[in-house]
């Protein structure tokens, strides 16, 4: 099963990814791709789930589609919301459907045992979501940096050359070795290669690896540990010395 980590930068390079092919801006690209690729799925999951095991005769009887795509839509289209207060969302969109329901003292267990199920999902895939905007973030606020290593690195290619989803799994890989001090660089390339694999061309994989071998050598960057402190003052010395 994916980490958290990896499934972050697969949320990331789609946000990228979806930003570059419509001109729109990372974070709002981003906003979309948790809501439709990582929060809805699971909702959904959680709801059929749900109305599966229950006991409860007037959801049996209810209106069970109608409830599904309504659940998950909603909980999924604002996935910066606090676990905590998910309860209350779901009890309004149970008494929308199943009218009376959330009243019920027979209803009481069950209901907050699905609450408490949907709260440590919520937890759960934060993790994915926290990480997912860091990257996003860091990526976006040293482009310039980042985009100015890679043409450098790249020699006889040209960033506008590149495929466009090498050049999102570069910068997002980049922005790795340079802004996150507490990832290896070699942990950096496997996943990088991993994504290569997983969304590019059969061989873009060795294009990434070979680039990103060179950031590292070039810059003298362990491969085992992570300075960030060095790694930022080599990025900033790239900039002036291109500008």
């Amino acid at each position: 099963m994916n980490s958290p980590r990896r499934r972050a930068r697969e949320m990331a390079l789609k946000a990228l990814y979806q930003a570059e092919m419509v001109k729109s801006g990372n974070e709002e690209a981003l906003e979309q791709v948790l809501s439709s690729t990582l929060y809805h799925p699971v909702f959904e999951a959680l709801a059929r789930e749900f109305l599966k095991d229950t006991k409860i005769e007037q959801i049996l009887s209810g209106e069970v589609e109608e409830f599904i795509p309504d659940f998950s839509d909603s909980l999924s289209a604002f996935p910066q919301v606090a676990a905590e207060d998910l309860p209350e969302q779901i009890r309004t969109i149970i008494d929308k459907y199943f009218k009376g329901v959330t009243g019920h003292q027979q209803s009481h267990n069950e209901l907050a045992e699905f609450y408490k199920k949907t709260q440590n999902k919520r937890k759960k895939t934060f993790l994915v979501e926290e990480f997912a905007r860091q990257l996003v973030a860091r990526a976006s606020d040293n482009h310039i940096n980042i985009d100015q290593l890679l043409e450098k690195t790249a020699q006889n290619w040209s960033i506008e050359r590149m495929a466009a989803i090498d050049r999102c799994i570069l910068r997002i890989a980049i922005c790795e070795l340079f802004y996150f001090e507490e990832i290896p660089a070699n942990a950096t390339i496997n996943e990088a290669i991993e994504l290569a694999k997983k969304y590019s061309a059969e061989r873009s994989y060795e294009f990434v690896n070979g680039i990103l071998d060179r950031i590292c050598k070039e810059n003298k960057l362990s491969k085992s540990e992570a300075s960030v402190a060095v790694k930022t003052k080599i990025l900033d010395n790239n900039d002036a010395q291109t500008s």
